[in-house]
C-alpha cells in the first residue's frame, strides 16, 4: 500500500509511503488509495501527512487537486501536513497554497482541526 491511515479524535489520518512521487502509475495508485480512504470513512476532516515524501512530480500536484474536489463533494475539511520546505514552495509556484490549507506536521494539523472560533 502507498499510505497508512489511523483515526483520532474524529479525525483521518492518511500518511503517504513513499519518499519519491514520480511513476505515474504509482501516483494514480496513491491517488486511488487516498480516495477509497476517504469514501471509506465517516470522519468529516482529514489529514494527509507527506512528512515521508522527498519529492513529487507535477502529476501528483494534480492528484492532490482531485482528492481536494472529492473533499468539497462529501464536505469533509482537508489539510496537508508534513510538507517539505521544497515541495511547500511548488505549492506556492502553482499557488496551490492557496487551495490547500498546509499545516507543519500532523500535530500541528490535529491541533488547527481542535480549534474553534465564534463561528464553529
Amino acid at each position: 500500500m502507498a499510505i497508512s491511515t489511523s483515526k483520532k479524535d474524529d479525525i483521518l489520518f492518511i500518511q503517504v509511503q513513499d519518499p519519491r512521487l514520480l511513476d505515474e502509475a504509482r501516483i494514480q495508485t496513491l491517488e486511488k488509495e487516498m480516495i477509497g480512504a476517504i469514501e471509506a470513512s465517516s470522519e468529516e476532516r482529514v489529514v494527509i501527512d507527506f512528512s515521508k515524501v522527498e519529492f513529487m512530480s507535477s502529476s501528483m500536484l494534480g492528484k492532490l487537486v482531485q482528492v481536494h474536489k472529492k473533499c468539497k463533494g462529501f464536505k469533509v475539511k482537508l489539510k496537508l501536513a508534513g510538507v517539505s520546505p521544497e515541495i511547500r514552495e511548488v505549492f506556492k509556484i502553482t499557488r496551490l497554497d492557496k487551495l490547500f490549507d498546509i499545516e507543519k506536521d500532523a500535530a500541528a494539523a490535529h491541533k488547527a482541526f481542535a480549534k474553534k472560533g465564534k463561528f464553529g
